[in-house]
């Protein structure tokens, strides 16, 4: 049962999967009709019948051409359809328990189509990073909201995150939680200059250590006042990351998936999904580069890096094996 579970979810995440190609290529082209316009080839525009649609499959018995004027349709279609597969069938085998779901339990759904809309938000700006080295501002923020509102409910008492504590909930924490957020998302903005910048950050901390001060409130109580600081420590480190390579190491857009990343992995997992994100983006990184001197390619554009994908792998990476990062840090840390 939980292979045809996992099976299910492989194959619905090739379908979001080719959707969010549609997604993405609209996004960018500004085209309209998103959600109700029928696709088409992008060469000479012809709508796409049902058999041309097949994940993945489409593409194989087409020999990666379109279907009419056999234009080379681009590997990165039946890539993306994979990769989201896989994605949502670990969403399935790590997150969900499928036999609360058969058991009626519509919490348990809830978390799966929560997780399932978080994964599909993810897909979609790392592979518009991939692509475009650009994160769309709407899909991140769409993911924070999200993200935000699950907190709330981790606070009311409902299990959305596995390793973060239940309870803790107040009205002026979510309140602190909600403005120090907002202000991280005015950081950056065009009319704002760095030194200003950094003043809204030094106000975060201030209003955060104040509240934490005069509350006697401890952290690792609450999900979403511990999310809120994570997301601010990591803000920071990438904040200084752009100001003083001055904006060569990474992109402002990086830094709302800071928040994203800040609110899922809590503050107890901070460190260790910053880490992740490096380690992994260290290692590709220096892989591409090598590959590029080799080809005597290196003052190209290609040797742009997008920084997204790392930052996922981050949170991601907690998400799925937090039990087994806690023990890593009880072994050897304490």
């Amino acid at each position: 049962m939980i292979l045809f579970f996992l099976i299910s979810l492989f194959v619905l995440g090739t379908l979001f999967g080719s959707f969010s190609s549609v997604v993405i290529y609209r996004l960018r082209s500004g085209e309209s009709g998103t959600l109700s316009g029928r696709s088409h080839c992008l060469k000479c525009g012809n709508t796409l019948q049902a058999q041309h649609l097949v994940p993945i499959f489409s593409w194989l018995f087409q020999c990666g051409k379109c279907a009419f004027c056999k234009e080379k349709i681009p590997v990165v279609y039946p890539l993306l359809e994979l990769s989201s597969g896989i994605l949502f069938m670990t969403l399935g085998y790590f997150l969900i328990d499928p036999y609360l779901i058969l058991s009626g339990s519509w919490f348990e759904l809830f978390r799966l189509f929560f997780f399932l809309t978080l994964w599909f938000l993810t897909l979609v700006y790392v592979w518009y990073d991939i692509l475009f080295l650009e994160i769309p501002e709407s899909i991140l923020l769409i993911a924070n909201i999200g993200v935000f509102g699950g907190l709330i409910l981790q606070g009311y008492g409902y299990y959305i995150f596995p390793y973060l504590p239940l309870g803790g909930l107040t009205f002026e924490v979510i309140i602190l939680s909600g403005v120090v957020i907002g202000i991280l998302y005015t950081i950056f903005l065009a009319w704002l200059r760095e030194i200003y910048d950094g003043l809204l950050l030094l106000l975060c901390i201030f209003l955060i250590a104040w509240y934490i001060y005069f509350s006697d409130m401890w952290v690792q109580s609450s999900a979403l006042l511990s999310g809120t600081i994570a997301a601010l420590i990591i803000y920071i480190s990438f904040f200084l990351q752009i100001v003083l390579s001055g904006g060569r190491a990474m992109g402002a857009w990086d830094l709302r998936i800071a928040i994203l990343m800040g609110l899922i992995v809590w503050v107890g997992f901070a460190f260790p999904a910053w880490m992740i994100c490096y380690i992994i983006g260290s290692v590709i990184g220096i892989w591409v580069l090598l590959r590029q001197k080799v080809q005597k390619n290196i003052n190209s554009v290609g040797h742009q890096i997008p920084f997204g994908p790392f930052i996922a792998c981050g949170y991601l990476g907690v998400l799925f094996f937090a039990p087994q990062i806690s023990q890593f840090i009880e072994w050897y840390f304490y």
